[in-house]
């Protein structure tokens, strides 16, 4: 790294490596808030940092197919640093946003090199849940007690920090605040949403699949789903049960019977998709309610999802009357099943629920005036300590 004073004073969003073979919602978030950023009046910069394949004409063809973010590399300032070429050339009043645990520390290092005191840290998860206890646990855990401003991407993750005073947030009196990622719902107009699900010949039953992640429960919900139709609350001559996500997970349903994965598929292609679900199972241990849960049920779906500490039963049922919430047990999800199986049925009330949903649908309802007057404050904040650092100095 490298001080430039040749350099605009610039927000760098600390952005890690992605593909859109993969790309999931955080990723949304990310971008989404770097567009936001904008507002401030501050030049923004995508700093992606990590080692991964990144081809700037390439990337901007791809994201075409992710609304929202279709010119997102042409109205931001973009650097790859991945290889270290050269060093990164910030100056003396940037900023640094950290949008992953990892990228705390590097936000953390450009802090020491220009003499500042706080970075903002966009926090999409209780990170240091992502491993077991060991090395990266402790690593993750360790950053939360670094000094930032902090911007949660949910209500329910901002209280189980608060709450817990994870890293002190409480405790030592930091600055913070939460929006919600908007939601990439598909509510189709009364009529053709009544017509298509009683003209459909199965109804479909769609589960959240990432084996590769561990705290998306793929075990349980398997289990539950295979328990839900030996039982007999659905039959596979009325039911199909399809799995999206990531990685092939493959569920035995009944003997002979499976269920089918779809492929992996962008943004446009999804929000066309999610419209023709009846129930959707998707479960998460994390206390951010996952954004599956607000697409599908938006789109007038019928979910059930668990429940996990501040991420409770009130606060899921808040959201949407299209939310069926759990205990993360065998018994309670294959009876929250039977439940949307039952609920599955009313379509007028599916569609009325999806209508109300109090979650947002578009980022101009997630990120607001209140978002932007505490990120002007504290990118102020920011630089006018350097400038006070350089008064007593002088």
């Amino acid at each position: 790294m490298e001080i430039d004073k040749r350099r605009p004073q610039t927000i760098n969003v600390l952005v890690p490596a992605f593909d859109f073979k993969s790309i999931s919602a955080g990723f949304f978030g990310v971008f989404q808030m770097a567009l936001f950023l904008r507002k401030t009046g501050v030049n923004v910069r995508l700093v992606l940092f990590d080692n991964f394949y990144f081809n700037l004409p390439e990337f901007k063809e791809k994201v075409l197919k992710y609304p929202g973010m279709e010119r997102i590399f042409d109205e931001l300032e973009v650097e790859y640093i991945g290889e270290r070429r050269e060093p990164l050339r910030v100056s003396e009043y940037d900023s640094a946003v950290a949008t992953v645990w990892y990228s705390a520390y590097f936000a953390q290092k450009i802090n020491l090199a220009i003499g500042k005191d706080k970075f903002i840290y966009l926090i999409q998860d209780y990170e240091a849940l992502f491993y077991p206890a060991n090395s990266l646990h402790a690593i993750a855990d360790r950053t939360y007690e670094m000094n930032y401003h902090a911007i949660f991407s949910s209500e329910s993750l901002m209280r189980f920090f608060v709450e817990n005073d994870v890293g002190g947030i409480k405790s030592r009196n930091m600055s913070y605040t939460f929006f919600n990622n908007a939601c990439s719902a598909n509510l189709l107009p009364k009529e053709i949403f009544i017509h298509r699900n009683r003209s459909k010949e199965k109804k479909k039953i769609v589960f959240y699949s990432r084996p590769v992640v561990d705290r998306n429960m793929f075990e349980l919900t398997a289990l539950a789903l295979s328990t839900a139709f030996r039982s007999g609350i659905f039959d596979p001559d009325e039911w199909d049960c399809v799995g999206m996500g990531l990685g092939e997970g493959v569920v035995e349903l009944l003997p002979g019977v499976r269920s089918v994965s779809l492929p992996r598929m962008d943004l446009t292609t999804y929000i066309e998709e999610v419209a023709s679900f009846d129930i959707c199972l998707t479960l998460m241990a994390s206390p951010h309610p996952s954004m599956i849960p607000m697409d599908l049920a938006a789109s007038g779906c019928v979910v059930v999802t668990n429940t996990f500490k501040t991420k409770t039963e009130s606060y899921l049922q808040s959201l949407s009357g299209n939310i069926i919430p759990a205990a993360p047990g065998l018994g309670e999800i294959v009876a929250a099943l039977e439940l949307a199986k039952f609920k599955s049925l009313d379509l007028e009330e599916r569609y009325r629920l999806a209508k109300t949903m109090r979650y947002p649908r578009n980022w101009d309802q997630s990120l607001t005036s209140r978002h932007l007057n505490f990120l002007k404050r504290h990118v102020r904040a920011m630089a006018s300590e350097k400038l006070a650092g350089e008064r007593k100095t002088a």
